[in-house]
């Protein structure tokens, strides 16, 4: 059986593929902010630049919902302590 290696990597491939697994990671576990800066830092090095701009896109966008679901959250807790005193004041 003969042995095939694969073509040794660049150190600039290397480190892109570090970058972009750091990412991956961050990314897998919904932390989108780091994930998205790993991202760019790939970006940085002009490798996969689709790729990672669709990744960097695709941050942006779970970011993008998770900002409008907080402001949901932010008017509900609002108009909930709002009802709350209302109730108070009337039961008192």
């Amino acid at each position: 059986m003969a042995h095939t290696s694969a073509a040794p990597i660049s150190i600039t491939e290397r480190d892109f593929r570090e970058l972009m697994q750091r990412g991956d990671d961050f990314f897998k576990i919904e932390l989108l902010r780091p994930a998205k800066a790993w991202y760019q830092r790939a970006l940085a090095m002009n490798l996969e630049t689709e790729t990672v701009k669709y990744k960097i896109s695709e941050c942006d966008r779970l970011l993008a919902y998770e900002m409008k679901v907080f402001k949901i959250l932010g008017v509900a807790a609002f108009l909930l302590i709002i009802a709350s005193l209302v109730i108070i004041n009337l039961t008192s």
